[in-house]
């Protein structure tokens, strides 16, 4: 097993989000709902898929507290796992559920592998904090000819409720930032990749208020909701927002709303 005992240098705004998944790190698991969801419709996809393929080694690219990997390991026991994250704390929960797997603390955008040393590379909700661009382009890298790659990510119209409710209130961003997913499809396909499957879909969930809306985001270390502004916001503020998102409510309470992207593909 090999264990990194100091992450990787990153960008400012990686080291801002490496930082919110440390502190979420002891609460994921109870809040990762969508999370559990993104990763299990991956691999039903990845089943339904029926590819004849069984690796002998997997990189669990973003592998946050392992949910994926129990999976993985299911799948293909005889396979070796390396179980990969850039924020120590996630890391410290996986491993102590994995003792037999390898744990690296890096980054996805530059992976610390050979080239061609895995047969199958899976990412369930972490291509959308870095660039898809990098992260494609290291995979095909580390991935051997014919190699499986699985990824679960986010499209770019993330929590269109929060862009609803805080219309009036600021002119800051209160969604993710995140590039069209059609890129990633098209340079999958310009650089060779046999596209299995890619799906693009809604995940959501429903929320009494909107305060336990947000504290949902920042349970998953997803700060990036909030932290644009500067300084907190008025009480009057709060009760224009709260008013522009009960015009959405549903019977089953305040929706919001996840762009889920899945993409299976084979490597050239």
């Amino acid at each position: 097993m090999i264990v990194a005992s100091n992450p990787p240098p990153v960008w400012p705004a990686k080291h801002r989000i490496r930082q919110a998944f440390d502190r979420a790190a002891t609460r994921y698991d109870a809040a990762a709902d969508v999370q559990r969801e993104m990763s299990d419709r991956l691999a039903t996809h990845l089943t339904q898929a029926d590819l004849d393929l069984d690796p002998d080694a997997i990189v669990d690219a973003g592998c946050g507290t392992g949910y994926s990997a129990r999976w993985l390991a299911y799948r293909w026991p005889r396979a070796r796992l390396a179980l990969l994250d850039f924020a120590p704390a996630m890391l410290e929960v996986a491993r102590a559920r994995y003792p037999g797997a390898m744990v690296i603390c890096a980054d996805l955008e530059a992976l610390p592998f050979t080239d061609g040393c895995f047969a199958g590379y899976w990412s369930s909700l972490a291509w959308q904090w870095n660039d898809p661009r990098r992260c494609l382009a290291e995979a095909a890298r580390v991935l051997r000819p014919g190699g499986l790659l699985a990824v679960a990510t986010l499209g770019a119209d993330n929590f269109p409720e929060l862009r609803h409710a805080f219309a009036e209130a600021d002119d800051y961003s209160h969604v993710l930032a995140i590039p069209a997913p059609e890129r990633l499809l098209a340079d999958c396909r310009a650089t060779g990749w046999a596209v299995r499957v890619w799906e693009r879909g809604l995940v959501r969930r429903h929320y009494p208020d909107a305060r336990s809306a947000l504290r949902s985001v920042k349970a998953v270390g997803a700060h990036e909701v909030e932290r644009r502004r500067p300084t907190p916001l008025s009480r009057g503020a709060w009760q224009k927002i709260d008013a522009r998102y009960e015009q959405l409510r549903e019977a089953a309470g305040l929706p919001l709303s996840y762009d889920g992207v899945w993409l299976i593909a084979t490597r050239p």
